[in-house]
């Protein structure tokens, strides 16, 4: 006989918090660097580190009922904050 199970939250919230400690090593990093190149790169890195903080907050908050809707879901947020295209 199988018992029922509960469906098993996972939550995101080491992986936020160790992204905003590289969030924090990040800025410090651009605040010393000069105007140029490397300091473009690493304020797009800074860019790319806070969405995913936004997404994985977001992901954390999804209860069950809009887990049926994620990808409408994810198709706000990108909306709202659209990727920053490479070139």
């Amino acid at each position: 006989m199988l018992g029922k199970h509960k469906a098993k939250t996972i939550t995101m919230d080491y992986a936020i918090q160790k992204l905003k400690q590289d969030e924090v090593v990040l800025m410090k990093k651009i605040k010393a660097l000069q105007d140029g190149k490397p300091k473009w790169a690493a304020s797009a890195q800074l860019d790319e580190l806070r969405q995913a903080i936004k997404l994985l907050q977001r992901y954390n908050t999804i209860n069950e009922a809009e887990v049926e809707h994620e990808d409408e879901i994810l198709k706000e947020i990108f909306l709202i904050n659209p990727p920053k295209a490479k070139a």
